[in-house]
């Protein structure tokens, strides 16, 4: 390393210069202030817990450092993150801290607010409901559906137990049987109204309608 440093002079006095620039530059910038409105993340939720209600989604935080580092840092490079691995069925308080607060190198987290925040958490559950198809217009005229049949017949949903309580069905988006003169099968996506509760892996169901001609009507 001596010898590339004698054969090549010059580029060790620029290396010099540069890191001497560097330095002044940095050691010239101001240390200064911001305030920033993040996302508030959630980790570490209990498996037999579902967080309900509406829990904040954004916290606001003062951050720290060079003019130059703060100018450029954006929202979106800075998160709160809260641990509740201790939460239980209730209503609980979570302290917010500055070290809850990812933030980019350079970037001092000073100040998170709120300071704590409260959430609710209820039991979690699941439980098996049907499908029942929907169908959008009306056969030809001298036709009628004579049949629904879905596959699968059932799906699973999971989410609170206050919520599961009054999920009687899932549906499905409607099968249009305008004008049809002959049975139609469509696979269609499933959904439930509620929305605190989710869909287990099945997300979609094949339905088939069967259209045949209306005994009751006139030749």
């Amino acid at each position: 390393m001596a010898l590339v440093g004698l054969r090549h002079p010059g580029l060790k006095i620029v290396s010099v210069i540069l890191a001497a620039l560097l330095w002044l530059l940095v050691s010239g910038e101001q240390e200064v202030e911001r305030a920033l409105r993040v996302p508030l993340e959630f980790t570490n939720l209990p498996k037999h817990l579902e967080l309900v209600g509406e829990p904040p989604s954004l916290v606001d935080v003062r951050v720290r450092g060079s003019s130059g580092t703060i100018s450029r840092v954006a929202a979106a490079e800075l998160a709160a993150v809260l641990d509740v691995r201790d939460a239980k069925d209730g209503l609980r308080r979570f302290n917010l801290q500055t070290t809850d607060v990812r933030a980019p190198f350079g970037v001092e987290v000073i100040q998170v607010a709120p300071a704590s925040v409260e959430l609710t958490f209820e039991e979690s559950g699941s439980k098996t409901v049907p499908i029942m198809a929907r169908t959008a217009g009306d056969p030809a005229p001298g036709f009628v559906v004579s049949g629904i049949a879905v596959e699968p017949p059932n799906v699973t949903v999971s989410g609170p137990v206050s919520a599961l309580s009054g999920v009687k069905e899932a549906t499905t988006d409607p099968v249009s049987v305008s004008n049809a003169k002959a049975s139609v099968t469509e696979t269609v996506t499933i959904g439930i109204a509620n929305a605190a509760v989710r869909l287990g892996e099945i997300r979609s169901a094949r339905v088939a309608v069967t259209i045949t001609m209306d005994p009751g009507a006139k030749p």
